[in-house]
């Protein structure tokens, strides 16, 4: 019985023994998946930072020039995962540029980069072109006693004003029409009514604020001042027809393009031709490049495209100032006694044997004038000058009416672009890209690491290039 009796307490200590084996074996499989899977985490959490680090280390020309974000070999780099991973000795890290840029992308890139800015570009061509209002504004009534009167004349002068309504109610009421007519969008529809309650809270407030019956405060009304950021956001937000995309890499390809016009003039002085961002060409490239050109016409022999470019614009000039002279009374009235004169002359020489009928003549003449006008006018342009659209001897003299007919190279590139279908503007875009950062633009990176005979691969790129959901 002993002996049983201590039989059967070895095979217990035994089954326990066997038991405990297990549990520690099992604990400690669990304990070096457990460790792995924290270094695996650790190693993956390492490697998206350096992700982001080489994202961030975009390529500093193209973002400052263009506007857009781009890596190159310069990128690469693998500080970060070697400072962060504790045994980044035994990791075979490989870095590499991933995410060719295509042409959808930079179709995506431009409309957003341009979405934001379209109305402040739209707004600074046309004060450019007004600069002349300031000197009537410096001029007014209103300017004047504001800088040099107390605050009663003040305040009586803007009452004063206030109680004529028309002159300053219609005014928003023409910017509501006119935003009703030109919204493509359909997001604007709120802001008729919006106009409406600034008129008329306005008109009360201001009003209160003369009698002092109101703070000032008051006169500011932050609701009227969030409708009018809720109204930018749901533009900024909201999904644009492919005629307003086309117009943005259009007016993209017209602002931040070189031409082969060296320098530009304005109020008299002269200077390097800048990018919209303010920026001289000649900092970007070393020599003058034929870029807008380039995206114009597709040619890339600089000499060829400009000089194309040039005849489009003599061609374009010609037919303005033709139709122009054709509405302008002396110069038809020049140009017929110049035909009669003309025809006299044909019927002498030829003895009476040819006949050409004066208005024929008359319309010679013009057709003469226009072109060497073009000619003199695209001369003028190439220079770095401005001209007028067109002119008309019943026009008055004018300085307001003058700078807002002022056009440039510009203006008329961006006018012969619009005839260039959308990819192959992106296209040039692109190539033209390509060779101011030395090779393709990449919009993306991968990782590819080995450790512990495992292999981890990561990838990202830029959200900017990826296509509204």
């Amino acid at each position: 019985m002993k002996f049983k009796r201590n039989g059967a307490r070895g095979s217990a200590a035994i089954f326990l023994c066997i038991i405990l084996s297990a549990l520690i074996l099992s604990e400690s499989i669990l304990f070096a998946a457990a460790l792995q899977r924290g270094i695996e985490a650790n190693l993956q959490r390492c490697m998206r930072l350096q992700l982001s680090q080489i994202l961030s280390n975009y390529n500093k020309p193209l973002l400052e020039h263009y506007g857009l974000y781009g890596l190159n070999t310069a990128s690469l780099d693998s500080k970060v995962f070697s400072t962060c991973f504790p045994d980044a000795e035994s990791v075979s890290l490989d870095a590499s540029l991933a995410a060719v840029m295509t042409v959808d992308e930079l179709k995506t890139a431009i409309s957003d980069y341009m979405r934001v800015r379209m109305p402040a570009l739209a707004s600074n061509a046309i004060l450019s072109r007004l600069k002349s209002v300031c000197s009537e504004i410096r001029g007014s009534d209103i300017f004047k006693i504001a800088s040099c009167s107390d605050s009663s004349a003040w305040l009586s002068y803007l009452k004063d004003i206030l109680a004529q309504k028309s002159r300053w109610s219609d005014v928003i009421g023409q910017a509501a029409a006119f935003l009703g007519s030109a919204d493509f969008t359909g997001t604007l529809a709120e802001f008729t009514e919006f106009c409406s309650t600034v008129q008329q809270t306005a008109e009360r407030r201001a009003t209160l604020f003369l009698q002092g019956d109101a703070d000032s405060e008051e006169v500011l009304n932050t609701e009227n001042l969030s409708g009018i950021l809720g109204i930018l956001d749901s533009y900024v937000s909201c999904d644009m027809p492919d005629a307003a995309d086309a117009l943005m890499v259009q007016a993209y390809a017209v602002s931040f393009f070189d031409s082969k016009v060296e320098s530009v003039s304005a109020e008299g002085t002269s200077g390097p031709e800048k990018n919209v961002l303010g920026i001289p060409y000649s900092d970007i490239h070393a020599t003058n490049k034929a870029d807008l050109e380039y995206i114009l016409t597709g040619v890339e022999e600089e000499s060829i495209s400009f000089c194309m470019v040039k005849i489009l614009i003599v061609d374009a000039r010609t037919a303005i100032n033709f139709g122009t002279f054709l509405l302008d009374q002396q110069k038809m009235a020049k140009a017929k006694e110049i035909a009669e004169i003309l025809s006299a002359v044909i019927a002498v020489i030829s003895a009476g044997t040819v006949d050409v009928d004066p208005q024929v003549l008359e319309y010679v003449v013009l057709y003469a004038w226009a072109l060497e006008q073009a000619i003199t006018e695209m001369a003028s342009l190439v220079s770095g000058e401005s001209i007028q659209l067109f002119t008309n001897s019943a026009m008055p003299d004018n300085e307001i009416l003058d700078a807002s007919l002022a056009t440039d190279y510009r203006d008329y590139a961006g006018l012969f672009l619009m005839a260039v279908p959308v990819d192959w503007k992106l296209s040039r875009i692109l190539a033209v890209l390509e060779r101011d950062t030395g090779g393709e633009v990449f919009t993306g990176v991968r990782l590819h690491a080995r450790y512990n005979g495992c292999q981890f691969r990561m990838e990202d790129t830029y959200d900017a290039y990826q296509p509204a959901e």
